[in-house]
């Protein structure tokens, strides 16, 4: 009894030793670690915003005649966006680097998604700004949207807002989205600026409780 009692001891005395040793080595290990959590968070917020400002200069033409694309589509977009749009021009051509159907099988018979890369940012506001203005836009009798390219992380970003916007939109407020996401707006003659749609609803409950702003005419303008 006294061997077992002896060798029941020294185990317990070694893996304490080992607990100890393990427990020093975590504590030198804790702050590496959220360093690199930290790197990592950074390099991952990095490539979001990376993807995202390579989609700013692209825009999306829904609901397109495949058989409109034909094989050379960036000859036919450059000279049908502006003759659809009534934009000015030189020699009828918006310059573009390049246009291609959306991803998946040929389908004549059936409308696709088409990719635009614009060469200029201007041409990119010009182009959503008419757009917008001139909706609905037709193409041989089918009607057409363009829209601007986005990431699924700035999309979801944006919808974050949906909310608030509504309640803009029923206080006719003069509101527009920022990039990636920031809400922005005019009241009592100061724009605020929103990140978080938390702090956007916290400054609509204090609009409400003073009774909000004068109505001011509606203007949504995507990023």
């Amino acid at each position: 009894l006294s061997a077992k009692l002896e060798a029941n001891t020294e185990r317990i005395t070694e893996a304490e030793h080992r607990i100890s040793s393990v427990e020093d080595d975590m504590s030198a290990v804790r702050p590496k670690l959220k360093e690199l959590e930290s790197k990592v968070r950074t390099l991952t917020e990095k490539c979001t915003d990376l993807e995202g400002r390579s989609c700013r200069d692209n825009i999306l033409i829904y609901n397109f005649k495949e058989d409109k694309v034909g094989q050379q589509p960036v000859s036919f977009v450059e000279r049908w966006l502006p003759t659809l749009l009534g934009l000015e021009s030189k020699r009828g051509v918006i310059k573009i680097d390049r246009a291609q159907r959306s991803p998946g099988p040929s389908r004549p018979d059936r409308p696709c998604t088409v990719i635009v890369k614009l060469h200029h940012s201007r041409d990119t506001s010009r182009i959503l700004a008419a757009a917008r203005k001139q909706a609905p836009l037709t193409c041989e009798g089918q009607t057409v949207f363009i829209r601007q390219d986005m990431t699924a992380a700035v999309k979801d970003m944006c919808r974050a807002f949906n909310g608030v916007c509504e309640l803009l939109v029923k206080k006719e407020v003069r509101f527009f989205m920022q990039y990636p996401a920031v809400l922005s707006f005019t009241h009592g003659g100061k724009t605020r600026s929103f990140w978080s749609p938390k702090d956007a609803l916290a400054f609509q409950d204090e609009m409400n409780a003073v009774g909000g702003p004068e109505p001011f005419s509606l203007l949504f303008t995507p990023m």
